[in-house]
């Protein structure tokens, strides 16, 4: 079964480190790919960090800036009929506000999970840094999470497993880009 066509459009999934960002959006760019979605890409907020040319820290006026630069890049791929699925933090609510603002067919997926399972999942200590004081600005430790409103979905993934979190993701995004 492959998808109708549709407008290109971002997936943006976000949530604390360590809530499964990566790995649901690989798994959703792996599914639409086999279902014949081959105008896609993948994009990591980790990996486009490191693609930026300037070696930008974690302070909120740096991951304004990385912001602005993932969005225009994103707009970019869309322009060219490009679908993207972006796991990042961005864990203000004005981030995702104006990503949304910016990018006009855009899904958000906010990841649910409390910051102690995520803090036990975090295979590169991340949280232990964080709260030894080695991050000013670390989302869920030391800086709040800002859950938006209403996203278009929300996937508790401390009470899910990664199949059942794939899953509802998968039909999801399925039933937003057969109606777009």
């Amino acid at each position: 079964m492959n998808l109708p066509s549709f407008e290109p459009c971002t997936i943006w999934i976000t949530g604390i480190t360590a809530s499964g960002k990566t790995t649901l959006g690989q798994s959703l760019f792996e599914f639409l790919i086999e279902k014949g979605v081959n105008r896609l890409e993948f994009l990591d907020g980790d990996e486009i960090r490191k693609s930026l040319v300037n070696n930008y820290g974690h302070s909120l006026e740096d991951r304004q800036i990385i912001l602005k630069k993932l969005v225009e890049i994103i707009k970019d791929k869309n322009k060219k009929g490009i679908t993207t699925i972006v796991s990042t933090v961005s864990h203000k609510k004005a981030m995702r506000d104006y990503a949304r603002s910016q990018i006009p067919q855009f899904i958000e997926v906010y990841l649910e999970c409390p910051n102690e399972v995520c803090a036990d999942r975090d295979y590169k200590g991340l949280y232990e840094k964080a709260k030894a004081g080695e991050y000013q600005t670390f989302p869920g430790v030391t800086e709040p999470y800002e859950p938006s409103e209403n996203p278009e979905l929300i996937l508790n993934t401390s009470q899910m497993s990664i199949d059942e979190c794939s899953s509802i993701l998968f039909k999801s995004v399925t039933a937003f880009l057969g109606n777009s």
